[in-house]
C-alpha cells in the first residue's frame, strides 16, 4: 500500500503514522511524508522513522515539500491535513478573517468550519485540494482522498462533485470527543454507551443516547450538566440540550458559531463564557508541537517513553478494513443521497458508516427530528452555497454564502454583509487571485 500524508508536520501527521503502524497489516506500507514547511518535514520524519524502527517494520518513509511531479504516483491513500495562505489559525489570512467581520459587527470565534471566515477559508484552500484531487484522478485513479482539512463540508463536497474518478472522504472527530466527554461527565466508559448521531460536520446531533441495557441515558446527562463544573465546559451545547433536547458535538467557541442565538450580543457571549477571539497577524514559523520541549520532541530524544496508543481518528481503520475481514463503524462526511430524508440530497452530511475490504457504506438515517434539521439546514445551505461558489468560480455566490450563513445574517444586513466581504475580498487578494481573478 501506497499512503501519502499532505501536511504531515500537521497535528495529525506523527500520530496518524503510529496509528497506521499499530496494524501489523499495514506496516510493509509506502508512506511520502509531504509538508510545505521543511522545519516540520524533517521531524515528523525523523520520529516516523523511529517508530518504525520501533516496530522493525519494513515501512518505506520518503519525503517530499511538494505533492507535485509524480508524488502521487500509485497511491491508495492519500491524507490532507494543511492550511493554505500560512498557520490555520495564527498570522495572516486567519487575522483577517477574524478581525475584519470584528470591524461591521459579524462575530466570528474559530472561523473554520461557517461563517464568513469559514467561506473565505473555503475560498483559499478549495484550489489546492482541487489541484491534488485532479492530480489523483490522473495518477491514481481510484484511490481514496482521506480529507481532514477545514473547512469539512465545503470541501468535502466541493472535491467529491469534482473529482468523480476518486473516493472522497470527509473524516471528523467530533464524535468521538463527543461521546468520550458525555461518558466522563456521567460516569461510565464510552463502550458502555449505545448511541447514533447524524447532521452535518461539527453539528452531529446525538439522536440515540443509550446504556447497553436499553436505558435512555439522556436524563442522566441533563443531570450532569446542572453540576457548574461540567456545564461550563459545554455551555452552548448544555444550552442546546435543555431547549431543544438533543447534544450536538464540537467545543462551545465552535458550536456559538453555527447557531444565531448566542454570538451577537457581548453580554450573551459572557454569560456563555466564551471570550472573543483576538489572532495575531504574525505567523509562527514552528509549530509548538515541533518545539524542542515539545512531548514529540522529547519522544524523538528518547527522554519520554514513545506514544504507541492507538487514537480514535478514522483514517487507520478505513485502510485495515481495505486489506483484511476487519468492519468498521464510524461517522464521516459524504454526500447526502438519501441518507438524511429531510435534508437536500447533494448537500455534504456526517452520517454513520460501514467500512470493509469493498469501500464505505453510508447508512440510512431517516428523518432528523423538524428542529435539528433547520438548524443543520441553515448552516448546510450556507456550505452548498459556498462550495458552488468555488466549482463556478462565482464570486457573487461566495458573498450569497456569507449572507445566507446563520450567524452572519443575525449579527448584520445583507449591505452590511456584502462590504464585509468586499473588504475580505482586498485584504486576502493575494491568497485568492490565482484562482479567483
Amino acid at each position: 500500500m501506497k499512503i501519502v500524508f499532505i501536511g504531515a508536520g500537521s497535528g495529525f501527521g506523527a500520530k496518524s503514522f503510529a496509528d497506521i503502524l499499530s496494524f501489523p497489516e499495514l506496516r510493509d506500507s509506502e508512506v511520502v511524508l509531504v509538508d510545505v514547511n521543511p522545519d516540520h518535514l524533517e521531524p515528523v520524519s525523523a520520529y516516523c522513522r523511529k517508530i518504525a524502527a520501533h516496530y522493525d517494520a519494513p515501512t518505506k518513509i520518503t519525503t517530499a515539500l511538494d505533492w507535485r511531479d509524480g508524488v502521487l504516483d500509485g497511491a491508495q491513500f492519500v491524507m490532507t491535513s494543511f492550511a493554505q495562505g500560512g498557520p490555520a489559525y495564527t498570522g495572516k489570512p486567519f487575522y483577517y478573517d477574524i478581525t475584519i467581520p470584528q470591524e461591521y459587527g459579524i462575530y466570528q470565534n474559530v472561523a473554520d468550519t461557517a461563517g464568513i471566515g469559514g467561506v473565505f477559508r473555503t475560498m483559499r484552500t478549495a484550489p489546492e485540494l482541487l489541484a491534488i484531487g485532479h492530480d489523483m484522478e490522473a495518477r491514481c485513479p481510484g484511490a481514496t482522498l482521506l480529507n481532514y482539512v477545514n473547512p469539512m463540508s465545503m470541501l468535502t463536497r466541493t472535491l467529491s462533485l469534482a473529482c468523480p474518478k476518486i473516493h472522497v472522504i470527509g473524516l471528523c472527530h467530533n464524535i468521538q470527543y463527543g461521546i468520550r466527554d458525555i461518558s466522563r461527565w456521567i460516569g461510565v466508559s464510552h463502550k458502555e454507551l449505545v448511541y447514533e448521531a447524524a447532521g452535518v460536520n461539527h453539528m452531529d446531533w446525538f439522536l440515540r443516547l443509550e446504556y447497553k441495557d436499553g436505558r435512555n441515558a439522556y436524563p442522566d446527562l441533563l443531570k450532569a450538566g446542572e453540576n457548574p463544573d461540567v456545564y461550563k465546559q459545554r455551555t452552548v451545547q448544555f444550552e442546546l440540550l435543555k431547549h431543544f433536547g438533543y447534544f450536538t458535538t464540537e467545543s462551545q467557541q465552535h458550536c456559538i458559531e453555527y447557531v444565531p442565538y448566542f454570538a451577537p450580543r457581548a453580554e450573551d457571549r459572557a454569560a456563555m463564557e466564551i471570550k472573543d477571539a483576538s489572532p495575531s497577524p504574525n505567523p509562527i514559523h514552528v509549530a509548538a508541537r515541533w518545539n524542542p520541549e515539545s512531548g514529540l520532541q522529547r519522544q524523538l530524544r528518547g527522554e519520554i517513553p514513545l506514544d504507541l496508543e492507538r487514537s480514535f481518528e478514522y483514517g487507520m481503520h478505513i485502510m485495515h478494513a481495505s486489506v483484511t475481514d476487519n468492519a468498521y463503524r464510524m461517522n464521516v462526511n459524504v454526500i447526502n443521497n438519501g441518507l438524511i430524508d429531510n435534508l437536500p440530497d447533494g448537500y455534504c452530511v456526517e452520517v454513520p458508516c460501514i467500512a470493509d475490504r469493498s469501500g464505505l457504506h453510508p447508512m440510512k438515517v431517516g428523518k432528523l427530528p423538524i428542529h435539528l434539521a433547520a438548524l443543520c439546514g441553515g448552516m448546510a445551505d450556507m456550505q452548498t452555497m459556498a462550495s458552488d461558489a468555488v466549482l463556478e468560480r462565482d464570486l457573487y455566490k461566495a458573498y450569497l454564502a456569507c449572507a445566507i450563513d446563520p450567524l452572519t445574517s443575525a449579527c448584520a444586513t445583507p449591505a452590511r454583509i456584502r462590504t464585509c466581504f468586499d473588504a475580505l475580498v482586498e485584504a486576502e487578494k493575494p491568497w485568492l487571485r490565482e484562482y479567483w481573478f
